[in-house]
């Protein structure tokens, strides 16, 4: 069981992005908005954990004399590890407590992201299929030409038939029973005994008259810079974190430097730009609180000293 309800916190976010979209009409400011409303609410948790860390780094030269004083005895060393975390007033669930808030918040953001996608891609063929392909413009955002496509030289500005097809089958929980009646009806997918399968020739048809219509016909959807972005930014941000907190257990998380900047760019690679965005703007924010976190904590620390 997650620390907290994903579907409830993706069906909040689902809301507040929609809201706040409805105010603003402009997606990707809306998603860093929402992104960092929802990171100044877990500031409180976020200074806390930090001040642990720096506070674990400051006596990681005591903790590791007390691990090769008691080499031999086990318990002894755990014993004096936590009475001395006690005595300086380090709390270890304050390192561990972010992050069981951050992962499902994580994850919600990405239902939340996924949900919406879905919607606004379904409401894109259906409105072209009454309308028109003329009327559709794309939800485009600098290099991207669809947000609701990766940001991948691989990517397609709409999906394929086989990829739309996987969509409709991966959001089937999403989908609501009237929108794919919707979809028949407007023969863009067949039921034949049960089995779902997409009208290839309407679909593709219809597909690249929409990508006609925007301007975009033999483009690909992006050129994987917001993947890197993500990639960087996480990269950064561990590097930065890491430099300035020598943890004891530093050694054994070296190669996490390494691991989560590639995980990101796979992920944000074959995730829709949106959270790609997402992503990259949460990196670039815990990038920015940790180098403020870090200037006022050397000063605060740097005038305790003079004082002394």
């Amino acid at each position: 069981m997650s620390f907290l309800n994903d579907n409830f916190i993706a069906d909040f976010l689902v809301v507040l992005l929609k809201l706040i979209f409805g105010l603003i009409k402009e997606y990707s400011v809306t998603v860093m908005l929402v992104a960092l409303f929802v990171r100044l609410a877990l500031l409180p948790f976020d200074l806390k954990q930090r001040r642990s860390a720096r506070l674990m780094a400051s006596i990681a030269p005591e903790v590791e004399g007390i691990k090769k004083r008691y080499a031999n005895n086990p318990n002894q060393v755990n014993a004096k590890i936590q009475q001395l975390y006690k005595e300086h007033g380090i709390s270890t669930l304050a390192g561990c407590l972010p992050l069981l808030i951050q992962l499902p918040l994580l994850l919600a953001f990405f239902g939340a992201l996924k949900s919406i996608a879905t919607q606004e891609t379904i409401s894109l063929f259906l409105r072209a299929a009454e309308n028109g392909s003329d009327t559709i413009r794309l939800t485009r955002w600098l290099w991207v030409n669809n947000l609701w496509q990766p940001d991948s030289g691989m990517a397609g500005v709409l999906p394929t038939t086989s990829e739309f097809l996987s969509f409709l089958q991966s959001n089937a929980n999403i989908i609501k029973p009237q929108t794919m009646q919707l979809l028949q009806t407007k023969g863009l997918i067949l039921f034949n005994n049960g089995v779902l399968s997409v009208n290839e020739a309407a679909y593709t048809i219809l597909k690249d008259n929409i990508i006609t219509a925007n301007g975009l016909t033999g483009y690909t959807n992006g050129w994987f810079g917001l993947p890197v972005i993500a990639a960087g930014t996480m990269f950064l941000q561990q590097w930065i974190s890491s430099r300035r907190n020598k943890t004891p257990n530093q050694d054994q998380m070296k190669y996490m430097k390494y691991v989560y900047p590639i995980l990101s760019l796979l992920f944000c690679t074959t995730s829709n730009a949106m959270f790609a965005i997402y992503w990259a703007f949460t990196n670039i924010y815990s990038m920015g609180t940790d180098i403020l976190y870090n200037y006022f904590y050397e000063k605060k620390q740097a005038k305790q000293k003079l004082q002394i």
